[in-house]
């Protein structure tokens, strides 16, 4: 009785284990960044108002393109970053986190996920909706009224971000 007990809770225990390799294998893929154009046309489609500020930041020679995404009442902005390489959008991505987290009051939500090539945090704090999120040497960063969070999440969504 011990014995077929054992192998049952050892069943159970490998089964978990297999399960568990099987979701991290799923969500622990590699995301495709999109380009700079992809970011200009696709705002541009959903009525937004693109200007490429890239010219602004041309001392930073890691620097390759930056679009601003302004909606069309001008309530917000959606920046999108091409940085020169994976190292400088990793760096870029921890310190506005660490912004992020430094402003977080006392009633907040927060996410955090890092995986292979992406990293994405949101905080939702003082009535504002906050996201940096990087793809490879790309990254994705707004910081909005609360009110704008469920149309920037959906599209952040189809942006893959």
């Amino acid at each position: 009785m011990k014995k077929k007990v054992m192998f049952i809770v050892l069943g159970i225990i490998l089964f978990v284990v297999a399960a568990i390799g099987i979701v991290f294998a799923v969500f622990n893929k590699n995301k495709e960044p999109i380009t700079a154009e992809q970011f200009k046309s696709t705002m541009e489609e959903k009525g937004y108002v693109v200007k490429d500020v890239t010219d602004q930041y041309s001392e930073y020679e890691y620097v390759k393109k930056i679009f601003v995404a302004e909606a069309s009442d001008g309530a917000y902005q959606i920046e999108f970053y091409e940085l020169a390489d994976e190292s400088y959008a990793a760096n870029f991505y921890a310190n506005n986190k660490a912004i992020f987290e430094s402003s977080k009051g006392n009633a907040s939500g927060e996410t955090s996920v890092s995986m292979k090539n992406h990293s994405k945090y949101t905080l939702s704090s003082n009535n504002k909706y906050q996201v940096v999120s990087r793809i490879d040497n790309t990254v994705i960063y707004l910081n909005v009224q609360d009110k704008y969070k469920d149309t920037v999440k959906d599209l952040l969504k189809e942006l893959g971000y």
